[in-house]
């Protein structure tokens, strides 16, 4: 599933091309991804304006005149692009949006329908799909707010990746951080005096924000806004490394089931 990363480079690279544009036709070819404002969207999208391309966690915003927002979640294999109106529409492109004045499409597409799309106007916030409520953004999350996020003594994998607690996190980067600050994912949360949780705090900042540089992590489904891969992926040190050779120390790297999710550790460098 893309995370915050993912998302932060879809964000970048489509604000330039679609801040300040209008919506010029939208194309549902399944409604049952359209939540929020009961359907028909077109009469209320058409004409519409963008003022502001955003993110919030994993979710993608497109802020629009009159209070409107197009939310966009991709789930698990979907993807968000801007691709030249004239290219085949790929299978499983359930929304496209032309532009005044652009002679690109936004498309998405997800095979397997875990996200979807709502549009929202403040009095249709909960629709026949609710949004779930967000926890504050890693990457400008204060110190004294993490620390008191840690008191609640849950595993600090499971922790890290509940979007209430802490928005935009998922398992790869979750893992990634955790191996990079030398914790295990069982460690429970109430463990951490204010230097651990100080230091876990910058790991996960200092992480993500070199997985944007690198336009996140492409292992299957994700692709950025343009098409292109990100190439993240090849600076993992655990994920998805099952008995690899650990990066640090060259124990082989563990798999264990924690939070409901593959995890992946190094059983020499994260030990407590």
């Amino acid at each position: 599933m893309p995370e915050l990363p993912e998302v932060q480079t879809i964000v970048a690279q489509l604000s330039p091309s679609l801040a300040g544009r209008t919506i010029a036709a939208v194309d549902l070819a399944r409604t049952d991804i359209a939540h929020g404002i009961p359907q028909p969207w077109s009469p209320l999208l058409l004409g519409r304006t963008v003022s502001a391309v955003t993110r919030r966690g994993k979710r993608i915003i497109l802020e629009l005149d009159q209070g409107l927002r197009l939310v966009v979640h991709l789930g698990m294999s979907g993807r968000l692009t801007l691709t030249p109106r004239v290219a085949a529409i790929e299978p499983h492109t359930h929304m496209t949006i032309d532009w005044g004045g652009l002679d690109k499409q936004l498309r998405f597409r997800d095979p397997r329908r875990f996200g979807g799309v709502w549009l929202l106007d403040g009095r249709h916030e909960d629709g026949d799909r609710p949004l779930a409520p967000l926890g504050p953004e890693p990457l400008t999350l204060e110190p004294s707010d993490f620390i008191e996020l840690l008191s609640r003594r849950r595993q600090i994998k499971a922790l890290l990746m509940d979007q209430r607690i802490i928005a935009g996190l998922g398992n790869i980067y979750c893992d990634e951080s955790l191996h990079a600050a030398g914790i295990h994912p069982l460690t429970t949360s109430d463990r951490f005096d204010e230097a651990a949780a100080r230091h876990l705090l910058r790991t996960i900042k200092s992480v993500l924000r070199s997985a944007i540089r690198s336009k996140g992590s492409t292992l299957s489904d994700y692709r950025t806004a343009d098409g292109s891969r990100g190439a993240f992926q090849r600076r993992l040190r655990v994920y998805g490394r099952e008995g690899l050779a650990c990066k640090t120390c060259e124990t082989p790297i563990v798999r264990i089931i924690a939070a409901g999710r593959s995890t992946h550790y190094c059983p020499t460098c994260q030990t407590a």
